[in-house]
């Protein structure tokens, strides 16, 4: 008897092209979903990274009782600066609802700050802004960023655990005041060329 079936060779030869066929579907399909998803695959990474901090994502109520005295004792070294302390404070809250943030240069690119407990009188030294370096960034210009009624604090320059390092991560860093001390949101880094140094007295 004689069989009408092809032979194994024939088969193969007769399949393959099928095989070849399902392969190109294949490729083709992946490259329309890398074409198609590719552009919004990279604008969502773009948005992911072009995005910031705002001050509203971290509110704080504003305070408006009476400003307690400055607590001299509250903090190692706060009397060296008693006087700065007691000014600063006598301006009233500027800063995460119930504190005031005081500031002095130490030097061209050099600046401390300390936060005051407008309720007690607590003083706090942010090790990040133990003579940090500024370096100008922000778009307005300014040092560091913050507002009375948001617990966000932006710093234009690099904060004091960068300034021994030979090449300062300099840029935008962004932190949240916790009521005790800052914690690091985000950091936009920056060529430090685009910026400028300032003398801070």
């Amino acid at each position: 008897m004689i069989s009408t079936s092809p032979a194994p060779e024939t088969l193969a030869r007769l399949e393959a092209p099928r095989r070849g066929a399902y392969r190109m579907k294949i490729s083709l399909a992946l490259l329309l979903c890398c074409l198609c998803c590719g552009p919004l695959a990279a604008e969502s990474v773009a948005q992911k990274a072009a995005a910031v901090p705002r001050f509203e994502s971290y509110p704080a109520r504003v305070y408006r009782g009476r400003v307690a005295r400055v607590n001299l004792r509250s903090a190692r070294g706060a009397g060296t600066f008693r006087t700065r302390l007691r000014e600063g404070a006598k301006e009233g809250v500027n800063f995460a609802g119930h504190f005031s943030l005081v500031g002095w240069g130490c030097g061209t690119g050099c600046m401390s700050v300390a936060v005051i407990d407008a309720k007690n009188g607590a003083v706090h030294f942010p090790k990040e802004l133990n003579a940090f370096g500024v370096w100008l960034f922000s778009e307005d210009g300014e040092v560091l960023t913050f507002k009375p009624d948001s617990r966000l604090l932006i710093l234009s320059g690099f904060p004091n655990s960068e300034t021994e390092s030979a090449e300062p991560k300099a840029g935008l860093y962004y932190y949240e005041w916790t009521g005790r001390r800052l914690r690091l949101v985000k950091f936009v880094e920056k060529r430090r060329e685009m910026g400028a140094a300032r003398r801070l007295r």
